[in-house]
Order: structure tokens, then C-alpha cells, then sequence
């Protein structure tokens, strides 16, 4: 039994190799069949056309195509203008109406109301005038003043110089408030009749010293005069004056309550 299976494992192996050189066989044939016949085909991009001459013939013009004739019936615009379209007529202006047409319309009454005409009051209260000053006609002869309102009295001071009074009427106010404030009226006897007054006269040298204090007019109550004289004596000066030497100046003392 071993003697036939060796056999038929021999018949096997040379059955492959028999398979395998047929199959190598093959190939080499078709290798070489290819090879041969690409080269009989014709490569792609080779001229096979034989080369020879072209012959050209030389002409004076070249002959244009015949224009071809317009079409009555084509979408297209043709050769003809057409003209403009007439404008419409104008509208027939009117005469411009005579003088006599035109109506004058009348003049109505203004309805504007008239307001009455009010003074506005001043913001600050005005001073009271004096009616001790002097009236319209004798207005010529009124000295220059200066009137000052303290408790229970009023210090009016006159300047004896028109032309100085007139020209440095700020020293003068000077003057008399410095006056009026050192007058003190709690010395005054409170009997004393309302209405009384005392005119005192002094003198202002250059410096602005009171000077020369006297009793020009006595009140009559001596409390009453001798606050007046104690109101100069208080003053040490009223600075230098602003013209001149010397003034006189007198100031009245009235008392009320």
C-alpha cells in the first residue's frame, strides 16, 4: 500500500510544474504579441499626410454681400423720421382787469384794546419829599442839604457855599450821616413837645475838624440842645475837604416820636 501512494504523490507534483511552465509560456507570448503590434499602429499627434503646394490666386478687392432689402413689416425702426408731435394749443390768457373793475375792500375798524397806561412801582422804596424844602419860587434861594432819619429825629444839614455844595454834594452826605449816627436822642427829655428843634453852626477846617460848634437857633429844652452839641463833640473828623480852606455848615436837630 505505501508503493501507491508514493506514486500518486509524484504524479501530483509533476502535473504543477507542467501547469506552471505552461502559464509563464503564456505570458511571454502576449508580451510579445503586444510589443509587435504597437509598433504597426500609428502614434497620436503624427502628420501622415504627404507635404506639397498650395496655390493662391491675388484679387484687387474682395466683393461685399448685396444689402439685403427693408422689410415693411419689421419690428425694427426704419430709416424715416418721424416728426415731432404737435404741442396742444395755449389756453387764451385774460386781460388783466381795468382799474375800475377792481373792488376796493374797506378798512375795518382796529380791534386792538387800548390798555391804561399803569406805572410800575419801583423795585426799592423812594424817599418822601421833605416839605420843608423850599417851594417853586423860591427854589433860587434853597441851600444845598443833606437829610439824615435816625430815632426820634431827623438831622438835616445845610452848607453855606452854594457853589460847594453844588460841586461835593457826596461830602456833604459824608457830613451828615457821620452827624446823625453820634446823635444819640435817648438824651432828649421824652416830655419834650414833638416838633421841637435845634440849629447848631460849625465850621470844617481844611483837615475835616468841626470846629466853632455854637447854638445858631436854641430848641427851648435844654435836654434837646445839649444832644445836639454832644452829637458834634463825638466827631472826631469828616476827612480833609475837597476844596478850600474852611466851610460853615449848619445842622438842624428836630425831635418827634
Amino acid at each position: 500500500m505505501s508503493t501507491y501512494a508514493i506514486d500518486d504523490s509524484e504524479d501530483k507534483l509533476r502535473g504543477g510544474l507542467l501547469g506552471a511552465i505552461l502559464l509563464h509560456v503564456a505570458l511571454a507570448v502576449a508580451v510579445v504579441a503586444f510589443a509587435l503590434l504597437g509598433r504597426s499602429s500609428e502614434r497620436w499627434g503624427e502628420h501622415s499626410s504627404e507635404t506639397g503646394a498650395i496655390q493662391a490666386s491675388m484679387v484687387s478687392a474682395i466683393p461685399l454681400p448685396q444689402k439685403a432689402p427693408p422689410v415693411d413689416n419689421s419690428v425694427l425702426a426704419s430709416e424715416d423720421v418721424s416728426k415731432a408731435p404737435t404741442p396742444p394749443p395755449k389756453e387764451a390768457t385774460q386781460p388783466p382787469p381795468r382799474p375800475e373793475d377792481v373792488l376796493i375792500k374797506a378798512k375795518t375798524p382796529d380791534k386792538t384794546v387800548v390798555k391804561p397806561n399803569t406805572v410800575t412801582p419801583p423795585k426799592h422804596p423812594q424817599p418822601t419829599p421833605d416839605s420843608r424844602k423850599a417851594t417853586s419860587g423860591d427854589a433860587a434861594t434853597q441851600l444845598p442839604q443833606s437829610i439824615a432819619q435816625v430815632t426820634h429825629g431827623t438831622a438835616t444839614l445845610t452848607v453855606q457855599n452854594r457853589t460847594f455844595g453844588d460841586r461835593y454834594a457826596y461830602y456833604l452826605e459824608i457830613v451828615g450821616r457821620k452827624v446823625s449816627e453820634s446823635w444819640f436822642t435817648q438824651e432828649i427829655d421824652p416830655r419834650t413837645p414833638v416838633g421841637r428843634s435845634v440849629t447848631v453852626l460849625f465850621d470844617i477846617d481844611r483837615d475835616g475838624t468841626p470846629t466853632n460848634v455854637r447854638i445858631q437857633t436854641p430848641s427851648g429844652v435844654q435836654s434837646l440842645d445839649a444832644s445836639a452839641l454832644h452829637a458834634l463833640q463825638r466827631v472826631d473828623g469828616f476827612g480833609p475837604l475837597p476844596a478850600g480852606n474852611q466851610i460853615t455848615v449848619a445842622d438842624t436837630f428836630e425831635y418827634h416820636r
